[in-house]
């Protein structure tokens, strides 16, 4: 059985390097009529005719599949019904990622009449902030408080990153979509560090920084 939780943790790690590595992957060969990061949002590489259309929307899918047995090692550990309750937010925040690629920009054109990509991503930006907050106020009141509060403090980090753009969008832009990339590869970043550290801390045997109370 410690082997499986140990398996399960290591997903934590390999989700968010495969899914990031896409991504960063994605943004330095995509050429400036697909992306760049002052006029296109980064689902715009996952477009139906974009050069990295399976790149982009490979490493969301396989995130996706990656990320649940990672979530199963979060269940098990919870503590309380708060961290329960995260868990199954930082699932669904995964299953948003997953479907972001299934239903990637213009998927229409291919396969069904509903636009879901903004579903998708709505789902996913909205909870991973979220399932931090949740976590990280069971694990406070678990008695784990510095983890509690620097898993809190990730979800803020969350929200200042996209109030940031937004006071950047109605104040100084010229364009309501300008630097939109921006916020979105921040946002996917704290959701996918956070994953790393929360997995490290199952994975090394010492007690990590944030272990203690």
């Amino acid at each position: 059985m410690a082997d499986t939780r140990r398996i399960a943790a290591g997903f934590g790690i390999a989700t968010p390097v495969v899914t990031l590595g896409a991504i960063l992957l994605a943004t330095l060969v995509a050429p400036p009529e697909t992306f760049t990061w002052s006029h296109r949002a980064l689902s715009d590489m996952g477009r139906l005719d974009a050069g990295t259309f399976w790149l982009f929307n490979g490493g969301l899918v396989a995130g996706g599949l990656l990320g649940p047995p990672f979530v199963w090692r979060l269940w098990i550990a919870a503590r309380n019904t708060l961290e329960r309750a995260g868990s199954v937010c930082y699932g669904l925040a995964v299953c948003g990622m997953f479907f972001v690629g299934i239903f990637f920009l213009e998927h229409t054109a291919w396969y069904l009449e509903t636009e879901l990509h903004g579903p998708a991503a709505l789902l996913f930006f909205g909870l991973a902030p979220v399932s931090n907050w949740v976590l990280g106020a069971g694990a406070v009141r678990a008695g784990d408080r510095k983890w509690g509060l620097f898993t809190v403090g990730v979800g803020i980090a969350h929200v200042l990153v996209w109030a940031s753009w937004i006071l950047y969008v109605t104040t100084v832009a010229t364009r309501p979509t300008a630097w939109f990339a921006v916020p979105e590869m921040g946002a996917a970043a704290l959701f996918g560090g956070w994953t790393v550290v929360a997995a490290r801390r199952f994975l090394v045997p010492f007690p990590s920084p944030f272990s203690v109370s």
